[in-house]
């Protein structure tokens, strides 16, 4: 199959510059780019002589046909510019998908078709029951499984019929874009690492509607797969045994939720006309998500003339943008601090521990029994059964010690996301806003957001903070009422179980929301200023501390508490930023100022602690050879994650992590009437905490011993990305370390770490009189494709903090080094056509 490519050029002729197209036909396939683009620009180049620089290439996509052909069902123009960002335009949702679909799989086709199987419960059937995703340690059957129970077929065609009639056209577009890539491209053309794949296939839309749940199920039930495939009617043997998990390592223990945000965490701050240099809005926005896998982002432009001119970043599979921004206005998204499922306990019919009783009547659990597909060591099939059992409030989960499937009582799983079939519709209505209150008022009338806070500012200066997303409503008379005593000390955290005795305590349903059981979006947290808002993952409380956001439930939002050192090191710029004492000139925030927050790589908790620390290393006790060397290190180190820092940093990451739970370790204790500079200080002073210290600073020399680490090393030579054969040096360090520039890494062997979540797409967006003034990046390259140009291009350029120009207009578009545009058509018919 083949494209055809066109090649605009501009000639003057006759005193007038007149313009003239040429069409070229050639071999489409895109992760093959280099060689192809190097065709099109010697064509290019025969026309360059006597051109002038106002030649233009591209058009509006158009459904039209030439006589005696079938008219175009999906038809797009993808322009591409540096670093291989799509700019997608069409004239309807279905043909824009399929563009997006059609660009997606282009970079990354063989991430997309992974996960295509993974949603769809086909990964032991390819890979084996006991192997793992590449950013998963669970198990393949139990992941198959899992998703076999939350997207069974009804489930599936239920959320279907659920989608508006244009998010329907997107995920039917979308569908025919990836499929046709596949037909034309051909399996043995694709990637290395999934060229003649048996488990790559065509999709259909129930796969992207598996795939969509998989996403609003992320922060809820997505979270607890072992403990729903685990659970087995007691006296029963498991398929696959529950086991007893470690502290901090299940989704019933809060400490759990505080790494997961740290995997798939953010900061962003929204600085309205107060705030800034030119009065106008700036936001800054840094997800931390996976650096591999679907969630990692995917930068792109989306328009369909008249109705929708959105630019960011989007997970692989979404048609839509999901942090970015559009002629009037930006956002960015915080992985926010609500519970989006409920727990419920329900007592058991004494004979029969697959009953439970509701409001005094005995009712028999839903059993569902799933069939999965097995390759042997052998690489034969077998079929693997499993029964599943579920209440009214959802399937039975267990967690040995805490949640136990016993003769009196059984646990079930509520994912209020699992009824959640808005997140294209949500996505779209804030794509297409015109202003901040279209925009507010969209996710106030959607409640599509499923995990996610939503901070944004207009061109006109306004700056806004949502957190309106799926949450069970759980009133806090209910909270009172509901929870039974052993588990309110994990309500005040924000994680629910409920009686499930009376139907009274199930989540109520509230009129205005778009569905049963949760709040309405209007009755969740929000907050407009004229100065600014931020979130770094805490709760709604101190968005902004002028202007605290309390009085809400806590499964909403909990206040009053200690917040990260993310958030407190966001807080304390800004404001150090707007008072005028942060030594800087002026009392306005800059887009550099703004930059340096994002990227500044201060170690907030080092701040806190490390003069008591070093006050410590030079103490009588303080003699040992371990000691020694760890206080020598961080003596000299200028408490940074740059690249050029010293290995300072290892020392006080892990003597950090062993002490930052001890009691009575801060030597200010957290204080709530001020709750940004608390707690702080080591309480050094006190001999047992000063021991445990110096025992840490021991115990973290023995760790960097083990690494193998030089002593001269710096840190840009320990954490690195690796790109085929080069390792790329990584600034940043653990956001729990209080790093606004969060970077998780694992051990790869030789004394180094490698990049495996952190900071993704990062955006600053500022405004003036010709639109939106745009600097972004994306940390780890638009391709997981080895052989693309641009599998490492911007990851070279985040190692080195230079932030890249972002082209919105059409004129920025085609006046960019490396612009190429190509059409893509389908026929009504059916058939692939190049261009007419």
């Amino acid at each position: 199959m083949q494209f055809r490519y066109k090649i605009s050029h501009c000639c003057a002729i006759n005193a007038s510059n007149t313009k003239h197209e040429t069409h070229m036909t050639i071999p489409f396939q895109y992760h093959r780019a280099p060689r192809l683009l190097a065709l099109a620009g010697a064509v290019a180049m025969a026309f360059a002589a006597g051109c002038s620089n106002d030649g233009s290439s591209g058009s509006n996509s158009n459904n039209s046909a030439k006589p005696g052909e079938a008219a175009a069902k999906y038809q797009a123009e993808i322009s591409r510019t540096s670093f291989g960002v799509p700019h997608i335009k069409a004239n309807d949702e279905g043909s824009l998908a399929y563009g997006v679909a059609t660009a997606y799989a282009q970079d990354n086709v063989c991430l997309l078709a992974d996960e295509f199987t993974t949603v769809s419960g086909e990964r032991s059937k390819h890979f084996g029951p006991t192997a793992t995703r590449q950013t998963s340690d669970i198990p393949n059957l139990q992941t198959d499984f899992f998703y076999r129970i939350i997207n069974d077929d009804e489930a599936v065609k239920n959320a279907w019929n659920a989608h508006s009639a244009p998010m329907k056209a997107m995920i039917e577009g979308y569908v025919a874009g990836y499929n046709d890539y596949l037909d034309k491209t051909g399996m043995n053309n694709l990637p290395t690492a999934c060229k003649n794949g048996a488990w790559v296939r065509k999709v259909n839309e129930q796969d992207m509607i598996k795939l969509l749940r998989r996403y609003a199920a992320e922060a809820s039930s997505g979270q607890f797969i072992g403990a729903m495939v685990g659970a087995t009617p007691p006296g029963q043997n498991g398929l696959i045994p529950a086991v007893p998990p470690k502290a901090g390592m299940h989704p019933m223990d809060p400490d759990y939720w505080v790494a997961m945000r740290e995997r798939t965490g953010s900061n962003a701050v929204a600085l309205g006309k107060d705030a800034t240099d030119n009065g106008q809005g700036m936001l800054l926005g840094t997800p931390h998500f996976p650096w591999r896998g679907a969630l990692r982002f995917y930068q792109l432009h989306l328009t369909i003339p008249g109705k929708l001119d959105a630019m960011g970043a989007a997970l692989g599979g979404m048609p839509m943008v999901n942090i970015g921004f559009n002629q009037n206005l930006a956002w960015s998204h915080t992985v926010n601090n609500s519970a989006h499922f409920t727990v419920h306990m329900t007592p058991l019919d004494p004979s029969d521990p697959t009953k439970y009783i509701v409001d005094g009547k005995p009712q028999a659990m839903t059993r569902k029994t799933i069939n999965v597909e097995v390759k042997g060591a052998d690489g034969l099939l077998s079929t693997q059964t499993r029964t599943f059992y579920s209440s009214q409030y959802g399937p039975v989960v267990v967690i040995p010690g805490q949640l136990d499937w016993n003769a009196g009582m059984a646990f079930s799983l509520n994912d209020a996301n699992l009824g959640n079939h808005r997140l294209l519709e949500q996505w779209y209505g804030m794509n297409t806003a015109r202003s901040l209150d279209e925009f507010k008022a969209s996710i106030d009338r959607t409640v599509g957001l499923p995990w996610v806070n939503t901070l944004a500012v207009d061109k006109e200066g306004a700056s806004l903070f949502m957190d309106v997303t799926v949450v069970p409503h759980v009133t806090k008379a209910m909270q009172d009422a509901c929870v039974p005593g052993p588990f309110k000390p994990l309500a005040a955290r924000g994680l629910f179980v409920l009686s499930g005795a009376t139907s009274a305590c199930a989540p109520a349903t509230d009129k205005a929301a778009p569905q049963p059981g949760i709040f309405a979006g209007a009755s969740l947290p929000r907050l407009v200023r004229s100065d600014y808002v931020q979130n770094s993952n805490d709760s709604a409380w101190l968005s902004n501390p002028q202007a605290p956001l309390t009085g809400f439930p806590d499964i909403v939002s909990v206040d009053n508490v200690e917040q990260f050192g993310r958030t407190r090191l966001g807080i304390t710029q800004v404001q150090k930023r707007l008072a005028g004492t942060d030594g800087l000139a002026g009392r306005k925030m800059t887009v550099a100022q703004l930059q340096a927050l994002a990227l500044g790589n201060r170690v907030y908790y080092a701040d806190q602690i490390m003069d008591d620390v070093l006050a410590l290393c030079r103490g009588d006790q303080a003699d040992s050879g371990d000691i020694t060397t760890a206080c020598a290190r961080l003596n000299q180190w200028d408490r940074t994650v740059n690249l050029d820092s010293n290995i300072g940093y290892l020392y006080f990451t892990g003597l950090w992590e062993r002490i930052l739970r001890v009691p009575g370790m801060w030597a200010v204790p957290f204080n709530l009437a001020d709750p940004v500079n608390t707690p702080r200080g080591l309480n050094r002073d006190n001999p047992a905490i000063a021991t445990t210290v110096r025992q840490a600073l021991a115990a973290a020399a023995q760790d960097v011993a083990k690494m193998g680490v030089s002593q001269d090393a710096r840190w840009g030579d320990v954490q690195l990305a690796t790109r085929g054969t080069r390792r790329i040096p990584i600034h940043g360090g653990k956001g729990t370390d209080g790093v606004y520039n969060a970077i998780g890494t694992v051990p790869s062997g030789d004394g180094k770490l490698e990049v495996i979540y952190g900071t993704s797409y990062i955006q600053t967006v500022s405004f003036n009189k010709d639109g939106p003034q745009v600097q972004a990046m994306l940390a780890y390259s638009q391709s997981t494709d080895p052989a693309s140009k641009h599998f490492a291009d911007q990851t070279e350029r985040f190692s080195k903090k230079e932030w890249i120009t972002q082209p919105y207009t059409e004129a920025q578009i085609k006046a960019d080094p490396a612009f190429s545009t190509m059409t893509v058509t389908r026929k009504a018919d059916g058939k692939v056509a190049a261009k007419p």
